[in-house]
This record gives C-alpha cells, structure tokens and sequence, in this order.
C-alpha cells in the first residue's frame, strides 16, 4: 500500500501477477518412469517453468472428493487438449499433473493457469500408451540402471546387497514374487478413469509380457495398483535364468518394446 498525503489517504496496490511460462521442452513423462517426451492418457507428467504456482505444496487427502483427485492446487490448474488434468504437486518451477483419460491421439496443448493468468500453450505428442517402468536415477549403478522391483515385503528392493545407497536391497530367486510398478501402460477393465483412486483389482486391456532377457516371464497381476492413482502394479514370478547382477529386463505391450534399457539380479 501506499500512503497519499495530499488526500491523507491510504490506497492498497495489488500486485501485478506474474505470467506462467512453460519452459521450452519443458514437458515430460515422470522423471522417474522414463522421461518420454510423448505421453499418454492417464500418464503422470512433469511440467516445468516459471511462475507456475504461487506456492509449494503436494496434494492431500483434503484436497480428494471422495475418490477424485484435485483439478486444481491453490488456484493452479493445467489443461490438456482443452480437458483439466489432475494435479498432484505445485511449484513456482514445477507441477505434476495427471493426463485426463479421454484425452484426444496426437499432438494436444498443455496450459499452466495461476490465478486469473494462464501460460501459452505448449504442444505435446500423445500416444494411446507411454508406458514406462519405475527406475529412478537412485538405482543406476555403475552406468546399469536397475528396475525398482520390489519383494512382496514392500521394503526390499531387488539389486545386489548394498548397491543402492540407502535402500535393503538383494538378487530375486527364480520362483521368487516381485513387483513393478509403472505408468502410461492405458486402459483397464473394469475401466477405472484417471483421477480416481483404484479401488479394486483390475487388467490391462493390452497384453503384456516381461522377459528376463529372452526368458518370458509369468504374471500374476497386471494392473492398476489399488489405492493409488494412475499408477500401475505388475507382479512378476523370476523364470529359471542364468546368475547375473544384470540381468536384462524388457517388456511389450500390444505387441510393442517398451524402450527403457533396464537390468535386474538373480541368483540362484
């Protein structure tokens, strides 16, 4: 505010609100599940800038109507294709946001609305599937990006003991249960749209298989995780391969090579 002598008046100013900006190439897939520069309905993407929010914050379970996410945290809100995105992360730098299920195919526009302003549009390529398995920068080990399985205990990792800084980690035994996890791998039945918590079992619409190198392996579930949003759950049983810390893992889906390069351990 200012003060006006002459008048002996007080007069607030509001601040001019500051225009979000998309950076140039600066949307993609979760860092953590691939990093695609194309994405896909239901997949969880990155978007970064400036002025994207006025505030830090995830969401909480608060901000849910009952099974619903949040279109919106603290007056910011993104589209795409013209359809509200879920989000689930604000920053002045960046937010995380989930593609809305009918979504159009092909290149579709993204906007950053922070209270009354909204960004430019920025174009991006979407694809029926983006699908992409969890590997953060974590678990790269010596140049190999590892998969970041999990035994069915839910805290221990499936690496060479110790390899992951922080982490109970050790090789998976043939036989041996393990769980993936995923986004972007589309549809499900019974359908489940994005932005509802996943609240029964369900499968994916398109086949998938896993391969410890050449060897398929067996699933014995393959679909979105309960009680998460838009993420997927794929448990695996380790087929009869050779011993190795690095193993490779692979997958299709509809009959298409995921494009990660990723490894995982066995020991017999």
């Amino acid at each position: 505010y200012i003060v006006d002598n002459q008048n002996d008046s007080i007069r607030v100013l509001t601040p001019v609100q500051q225009v979000p900006s998309i950076t140039a190439g600066g949307v993609q897939s979760a860092g953590a599940f691939g990093a695609f520069s194309s994405v896909a309905p239901g997949s969880w993407i990155e978007i970064f800038g400036t002025n994207l929010a006025s505030g830090t914050r995830p969401w909480s379970g608060d901000d849910f109507k009952d099974a619903n996410a949040p279109i919106s945290l603290d007056g910011t809100s993104v589209t795409i294709g013209g359809q509200s995105a879920f989000v689930a992360y604000i920053s002045p730098a960046q937010v995380n946001a989930q593609v809305p299920s009918t979504v159009g195919i092909g290149p579709q526009s993204i906007t950053v609305t922070t209270g009354q302003v909204t960004s430019s549009p920025y174009s991006i390529a979407v694809n029926p599937t983006q699908p992409g398995l969890l590997a953060p920068p974590s678990f790269n080990v010596g140049g190999n990006q590892y998969v970041a399985a999990l035994f069915p205990d839910g805290a221990t990792f499936v690496a060479p003991p110790g390899a992951i800084p922080g982490a109970v980690s050790r090789q998976a035994k043939p036989g041996d249960t393990i769980v993936l996890y995923g986004i972007g791998f589309g549809a499900v039945t019974p359908y489940t749209p994005a932005g509802e918590i996943a609240g029964q079992s369900t499968t994916l619409v398109s086949p998938l298989q896993v391969f410890f190198g050449q060897t398929p392996a067996t699933l014995s579930y393959w679909g979105l995780a309960p009680g998460q949003v838009g993420l997927y759950q794929i448990n695996v049983v380790v087929p009869n391969v050779a011993t190795s810390d690095l193993v490779p893992l692979t997958f299709t889906l509809g009959g298409q090579s995921g494009t990660q390069t990723l490894f995982i351990a066995v020991k017999d």
